[in-house]
């Protein structure tokens, strides 16, 4: 009886040393996203829920191969051909695996950012969003533009957020009987909205009240000028459905 407890002891051991192993990967999955959104800070919930994933899917197999060769030593011979052949699938998505790289490291330094006005190969760029190969973006032409991870990792990039753009002057009326700061705060809400169009942050200024009505004034600076008409009308559209009487003139 006790001979046959001994030589169970090191298969004992193995298993012993797998939960823990289980056990570590559960708590460090579950921990992975909130890991990851204090490494990337401002970027978008949705990318950091795909690399999440991603990571998850990798750990998974990883733990399932270490695994399995601690249980039953004798796996390791097909351990090290699961090894190569995840060698054989980095040869062969080489250039795939090299633009996941190039967005992993873009988005943790926050070089571009969705509503930055760049310039790349002498070529002024607006970029309007992201996806999972590289960022779509408008010149001043509003032509649509494309742009790999790797091509802006291995280029010089110039990122122009505080480009000035045409300034549009645009004054808010009010009737007296709303508040004064529950207006500011609409004001701001609809800037909110529309802050990828413009290349600052406008002030909210209140030039004061005659005739029952209340006025205020706000300078938007719009970093692509053919869109001038377009944004004012977005603008005025977000500001109506708060206080559907307003008079917004620019």
């Amino acid at each position: 009886m006790i001979s046959i407890i001994i030589s169970l002891l090191p298969l004992l051991y193995r298993l012993i040393a797998a939960v823990i192993i289980i056990v570590a990967t559960y708590f460090i999955t579950r921990l992975l996203s909130r890991i990851l959104q204090t490494f990337f800070k401002g970027v978008e919930v949705e990318y950091v829920a795909k690399l999440a994933g991603i990571l998850k899917l990798l750990l998974y197999i990883l733990v399932a191969i270490i695994v399995a060769s601690i249980i039953a030593p004798e796996i390791q011979i097909f351990s090290i051909l699961i090894l190569l052949i995840g060698l054989a699938l980095i040869l062969m998505f080489h250039d795939e695996l090299k633009n996941i790289g190039a967005e992993l490291y873009l988005r943790y330094r926050g070089i571009v950012r969705k509503g930055d006005w760049i310039e790349i190969d002498g070529m002024e760029v607006h970029i309007v969003d992201f996806d999972a190969f590289g960022a779509w973006g408008e010149t001043a032409k509003l032509e649509r533009v494309f742009i790999p991870y790797t091509k802006i990792v291995n280029s010089i990039i110039i990122n122009k957020l505080t480009l000035l753009g045409l300034v549009s002057r645009v004054q808010i009326i009010v009737p007296m009987t709303y508040d004064v700061s529950y207006v500011k705060s609409v004001i701001e809400k609809a800037v909110a909205k529309i802050k990828e169009e413009l290349a600052s942050e406008p002030e909210v200024i209140y030039e004061g009240s005659s005739e029952n009505m209340h006025s205020f004034v706000v300078e938007l600076r719009v970093i692509n000028f053919r869109k001038l008409d377009k944004v004012v009308t977005a603008f005025e559209m977000e500001l109506r459905r708060e206080i559907p009487n307003i008079v917004v003139k620019a």
